[in-house]
């Protein structure tokens, strides 16, 4: 269906030739109104609404829905970041993000994971640009080679655009395995946890806060001892990157004292 590219008629799925084909604003009508009215209950009907859609759209959508007899309105909020939502507000007890873009400002380490800024939210290059410009580590995870987490040329900036300038969105660049990125991160824990035991056999200063994990999480232990379980050819395996790699991502999180987390769908979709 993509390639049909902007759509200015209906389409409707042909089986036999598992193609999508024109078909009349009215035969669209009659197609959907015959399902419709072939269903038990108006809840067992779905309607996908957009977060793109205009307000005068998205009124004449739900209220011909509601006349229908259903409330049932996902939308990407639901379908892409539910996961995310769920998963957060068990955590820290909201449902959605703990940094706004100011603290990028203040961020001596940002890790990028699971998503393609340029694509889907490009106001995100120009902190990662200037973050890595003040010397801050920015690191990339990403099995593709995602043009904007490389470099940034700034639209609203006449010499770089008269002189095709550009500069580096980040400071190291990780491609582990499709659905890796679990992997890498246990694999990061896994160093962080050796050189604390380290530091403590040397009695040296502490790689881990004790003061804020003992006052503000639960399941430290469990999941320590997950890490012991998880051995390094597991880890190597699975991420798709180097022992080395893995250590170099882990020291960059150790060293960082104002570290920002953040990533997208590419790791809360993939199984």
């Amino acid at each position: 269906l993509e390639y049909q590219g902007r759509l200015t008629e209906p389409m409707t799925y042909d089986a036999e030739t598992d193609r999508y084909k024109p078909i009349s604003w009215d035969g669209a009508f009659a197609l959907i109104a015959k399902h419709l009215k072939n269903l038990p209950s108006p809840n067992m009907a779905e309607f996908y609404t957009s977060g793109r859609a205009s307000n005068e759209a998205a009124y004449l959508y739900q209220l011909f829905v509601r006349a229908y007899g259903t409330n049932n309105f996902p939308d990407c909020s639901n379908m892409c970041h539910e996961a995310s939502g769920v998963a957060l507000s068990q955590s820290v007890g909201v449902g959605k993000g703990t940094v706004t873009f100011e603290d990028f400002e203040h961020a001596d380490a940002i890790f990028v994971l699971g998503q393609n800024p340029g694509t889907n939210h490009p106001r995100m290059l120009e902190p990662l640009r200037e973050a890595v410009q003040r010397g801050a580590q920015v690191v990339c995870v990403n099995p593709l080679k995602e043009r904007g987490l490389e470099r940034f040329q700034h639209p609203q900036h006449p010499v770089e655009m008269l002189t095709n300038g550009d500069r580096p969105t980040n400071t190291a660049y990780f491609r582990p395995a499709l659905g890796g990125d679990m992997a890498l991160l246990r694999g990061m824990a896994k160093f962080l946890l050796q050189w604390e035991r380290d530091a403590q056999l040397a009695n040296e200063p502490s790689v881990f806060d004790h003061a804020f994990l003992n006052e503000h999480t639960e399941g430290v232990l469990e999941y320590l001892a997950a890490i012991d379980d998880t051995s390094w050819d597991g880890i190597v395996e699975q991420s798709g990157l180097s022992l080395a790699d893995i250590e170099q991502s882990a020291r960059m999180y150790a060293k960082g004292k104002n570290v920002i987390m953040c990533w997208a769908m590419g790791i809360t979709q993939h199984r």
